[in-house]
């Protein structure tokens, strides 16, 4: 408070704490007391002010109490703030988070620590090495079940999608059977095939208790999806502007959902996400959940399309299938040397690297599809150049669809031979949210 004060104003104070306390001794222990309280807490800043101002004055214990407020608040904003290794809620100090913001606040404080405690104690929450909270492995699976849950009814809410599946020898089982024909090598559907028999026995009059005969009329086989195996890239922009225009958390909730849906319904299928901002990195699903929005200039999709053309070659047996979700036009590539290039506008020379890596995608056989996010004119352009010339589509859905639209382009592009409908005819039926 002493710093806070005019020099004027610090020797008034001076002189009446004399004459208050009335003993230099006393004054000489007060002041060595000082001095042993800074050596004991060095960390602390004993330099510091505060400045005062408005249109009233405040007497000494006013300001005394106002600087306790100031203290309390710096304090609270630590501990609110969890940034340091291994804070948890229950260190916040709800006497004073009530004194300073009232007694809802401090019950809010109070419910989110016993909400911490109950996922902790239940499995749904661990600590990470570095003292983060991270969701385990069982949440990670709970939650990417109820997203693909609420993906399969918005796609089932859509209108117009065919039937497009064929059986075939290759994919999973559909659940479904049909009558064996010469040439078929699916295996038998042993119940049906003798449910069959039993009732032809039974229908000519004879009996079924001494067992039956079975005919090639009775025989159904196992109907089955015919597939591809699919190596997914799914590039998903990890920019300043994502999160600062509400799209940071559709587009996390997207990427689980894919995950699970892979990692459940089509095991065979491989998938990597790639997050790209001013540079790209491949990760993994738990790090994008986790991963805090960070101010850095540059959309690097030049970058991302280089990592992704990479894992497509990783896996030359698999259908190629390149998802992306972007708000802005690339601004930054990599140079030949490893450095970032950033420009705003995009610079021609990122426009073109960018090309270079969408048209070796291409080559690849990649089937592509843009997300885009925003009505910025700009990018509509990009992004549509873009697709025609990967010869992909651009899908522009609102936030809350975003994820039934990159479920749904991944649904369709596994689909043999050209697609009928964008979904392949699968968004209707939603057996793989089961």
């Amino acid at each position: 408070m002493l710093n806070s004060m005019s020099p004027e104003q610090r020797d008034e104070l001076m002189q009446l704490s004399q004459q208050a306390f009335g003993s230099a001794e006393l004054m000489d222990q007060l002041t060595r007391m000082e001095a042993n309280l800074r050596s004991l807490r060095p960390g602390e800043d004993w330099q510091g002010s505060e400045r005062f101002g408005g249109e009233e004055g405040l007497g000494l214990g006013e300001g005394t109490g106002v600087l306790a407020d100031l203290a309390d608040l710096d304090n609270l904003a630590d501990q609110l703030a969890q940034s340091r290794e291994g804070s948890r809620p229950d260190d916040i100090d709800l006497d004073a988070l009530a004194r300073q913001l009232g007694a809802e606040a401090a019950v809010d404080a109070r419910a989110l620590a016993e909400l911490e405690r109950a996922l902790r104690d239940s499995g749904y929450l661990k600590r990470a090495p570095e003292g983060d909270l991270r969701l385990s492995p069982r949440a990670m699976r709970q939650l990417g079940r109820q997203l693909l849950k609420d993906v399969a009814t918005r796609l089932a809410a859509r209108a117009g999608q065919r039937d497009a599946r064929r059986a075939g020898q290759l994919g999973e089982p559909t659940g479904a059977s049909r009558s064996w024909e010469f040439g078929d090598t699916e295996p038998w559907a042993a119940t049906r095939t003798v449910t069959n028999a039993v009732l032809r026995t039974v229908a000519a009059g004879g009996s079924a208790a001494g067992g039956v005969s079975i005919s090639l009329d009775d025989i159904e086989v196992t109907e089955t999806e015919a597939r591809t195996r699919a190596a997914v890239a799914l590039l998903v922009d990890t920019s300043f502007s994502m999160a600062m225009d509400g799209r940071w958390v559709p587009m996390k909730r997207t990427a689980l959902a894919l995950h699970h849906l892979v990692r459940t319904r089509f095991r065979g299928d491989l998938l990597q996400v790639i997050g790209f901002g001013r540079v790209a990195r491949v990760m993994d699903i738990e790090e994008l959940i986790g991963l805090d929005s960070q101010w850095e200039k540059g959309t690097n999709l030049h970058h991302a399309l280089l990592l992704a053309n990479r894992y497509f070659r990783k896996h030359p047996d698999a259908q190629p299938v390149l998802l992306i979700v972007t708000d802005g036009e690339p601004t930054s590539h990599l140079e030949a040397d490893g450095e970032v290039w950033f420009d705003y506008p995009p610079h021609p020379l990122t426009i073109a690297r960018t090309v270079q890596e969408l048209d070796a995608s291409r080559r690849l056989g990649a089937q592509t599809t843009f997300f885009r996010l925003g009505d910025d004119p700009g990018l509509a352009r990009f992004v549509d150049s873009m697709a025609r010339r990967a010869d992909g589509r651009t899908v522009a859905p609102e936030l809350d669809d975003l994820g039934a639209a990159v479920v749904g382009s991944y649904l369709g592009s596994r689909s043999r031979g050209p697609r009928r409908d964008p979904y392949g005819g699968w968004a209707d039926r939603g057996f793989w949210a089961d």
